[in-house]
C-alpha cells in the first residue's frame, strides 16, 4: 500500500517570498574568474527554514537527527522541482546556493532544497 501526503496547505500556510535566480547554476571562466551566467528571476511564495529556527520545527529536528543536516544552512520547501544544484535562491536579500536536493514527489507535492549560505559570518561573499 503507498501513501500520498498532499503538503499544499503545509506549503501555504508557512509560505514567505523567495527569489530563484533560473540559469544561476550556469557560468564561464573569463580572465581566471568564474562569472555567473545573468538568471532570470522568478519569485516564489513557499516555506524557507533557516537553520537558526530548527528547533522551533519538529520536522527540522527529525531531518537533523536522521542525516548530515549541519552542512546546510536553510532548507526550502517547493512544489517546483526544477531547479538544478547550485541555482541562486534569495529570501530576505540574503543569497544561497542549491547544494544538495531531496525529491518526494514519489509520495508527496514537494521538493526539498537543501541550501547553503552565499555569505559568511561577517556578511562577505564566501
Amino acid at each position: 500500500m503507498s501513501f500520498y501526503i498532499d503538503m499544499t496547505t503545509v506549503l501555504d500556510m508557512f509560505k514567505t517570498e523567495i527569489k530563484v535566480v533560473s540559469g544561476s547554476s550556469e557560468g564561464e571562466w573569463i580572465d581566471g574568474q568564474w562569472q555567473e551566467a545573468k538568471g532570470q528571476e522568478t519569485t516564489y511564495y513557499e516555506p524557507f527554514v533557516p537553520n537558526d529556527l530548527v528547533g522551533q520545527y519538529s520536522f527540522m529536528n527529525v531531518m537533523r537527527d536522521v542525516g548530515d543536516f549541519t552542512q546546510y544552512n536553510a532548507i526550502w520547501l517547493s512544489k517546483h522541482s526544477d531547479c538544478p544544484i547550485n541555482t541562486i535562491v534569495e529570501h530576505k536579500n540574503k543569497r544561497y546556493r542549491v547544494c544538495n536536493i531531496q525529491d518526494l514527489s514519489d509520495y508527496s507535492n514537494v521538493t526539498m532544497y537543501y541550501l547553503q549560505s552565499e555569505e559568511g559570518q561577517d556578511g562577505n561573499k564566501l
